[in-house]
């Protein structure tokens, strides 16, 4: 039976430990989707899409959205990325080199492809789709049912609608009595047809993820997106501690060693309790029956004495626990960032969010620009640009 209760509490502290520090990890792919029509390699085409990409990532390095066309009109391919509104130029090169990577990868012989990270978005293709509005749904992520609640329902929409009416942003964050959104548009939209692709998204969520706390809603040429932070089902990603290692005990391993405390003490009770049962029945077999009461007065005063020995040094110690979490808490500077989204299976985790106050440049003026590059095509027949 002790044997059978100390196995019992060592699984169940373990089970807490396991269960307390695992984490999931995550690929930043939202979505990536490739043209049906192909094209051979060593072909015109097969040249222009390489030098589009070269485009693509060098112009990174400079803004956060460009578009090139590439080639005369019989072998012409047509391309673009955008960094979402907060990343700096470094890293929005490293996105555009990323997606462009997956998109190699995925789509190696498709005229056509698009990719959605969490830091960027590229896309080309042989048909022109610069300014074209795309409002068909391309992705979505709704999180778990939270049941109706009028008050968070109100704060949703009302976050929604000030992300909707945002004139004079294509990228734009919303914070409103916890509900924190995102939502971006491609810049070769117009700003009202920015506003109009928000409103169907804004809609589309709201109808399909309606009883969820976190939902998002990608269209062809816009996204939006919105986490009850107050909620425990948001998106893993409410706060976060920054990276710097620290040492002490922080209030997660507390609740474990408070926990395993417990099943320990309990583990000991239990065990003192039968061998105080069998203590008195071996001690009590050779008297008779009128010493009985006084040898098991005795043995459960001693049981009693050490049990509550025992509990009150365990107390001690996990008093002292707490103590020592408290006083690490207080000198040690901990710099807490908070995301507005979190991912969750089978996406990443949304990077963190800079302050918006002095937010980057949406675009660059038109002489800031890298020049688009032309390469002429090598046939005269436009079949020949897909396939020698």
């Amino acid at each position: 039976m002790f044997q059978q209760t100390l196995s019992l509490s060592f699984l169940l502290s373990s089970f807490i430990f396991i269960s307390t520090y695992s984490v999931s990890t995550e690929g930043s792919n939202i979505y990536v989707q490739c043209s049906r029509l192909n094209f051979t390699s060593n072909t015109p085409y097969a040249s222009n899409i390489n030098a589009l990409f070269t485009s693509l990532i060098n112009s990174a390095s400079l803004c956060n959205f460009n578009k090139f066309q590439i080639s005369p009109q019989d072998c012409v391919i047509y391309g673009l990325y955008q960094c979402r509104g907060d990343v700096t130029s470094p890293n929005c090169k490293e996105c555009v080199a990323n997606a462009i990577n997956q998109l190699q990868t995925t789509c190696p012989t498709s005229t056509g492809g698009h990719i959605q990270l969490e830091g960027c978005f590229v896309k080309y293709d042989n048909t022109a789709f610069f300014g074209a509005q795309e409002k068909r749904e391309v992705s979505k992520r709704c999180g778990p049912p939270m049941g109706y609640n009028s008050d968070i329902s109100n704060r949703i929409d009302a976050a929604l609608a000030n992300l909707v009416g945002a004139n004079g942003q294509y990228f734009r964050h919303e914070d409103y009595g916890g509900i924190q959104g995102v939502a971006q548009c491609v810049q070769d939209l117009s700003l009202s047809d920015c506003e109009d692709c928000l409103s169907e998204a804004s809609g589309r969520v709201r109808s399909e993820c309606e009883s969820s706390s976190w939902g998002e809603m990608y269209l062809g040429k816009c996204y939006i997106r919105y986490a009850d932070m107050g909620n425990g089902n948001h998106p893993k990603q409410g706060t976060s501690k920054s990276s710097h290692h620290k040492s002490g005990i922080g209030l997660t391993p507390l609740i474990v060693y408070i926990v395993s405390g417990l099943v320990i003490a309990g583990a000991f009770v239990t065990w003192a309790l039968i061998r105080g049962r069998f203590a008195v029945k071996k001690s009590c077999d050779k008297n008779i029956l009128p010493e009985m009461k006084t040898c098991i007065q005795n043995m459960g005063e001693k049981l009693e004495k050490n049990i509550g020995e025992k509990i009150k040094k365990t107390g001690e110690q996990i008093e002292k626990a707490v103590e020592k979490a408290k006083t690490t808490d207080k000198k040690e500077k901990v710099v807490e960032i908070t995301r507005p989204f979190p991912s969750f299976p089978p996406y990443p985790p949304y990077p963190p969010y800079p302050p918006y106050n002095q937010p980057p440049p949406y675009y660059y003026p038109q002489s800031q620009l890298p020049p688009s590059e032309y390469y002429p095509c090598q046939y005269s027949n436009s079949n020949s640009c897909f396939i020698l």
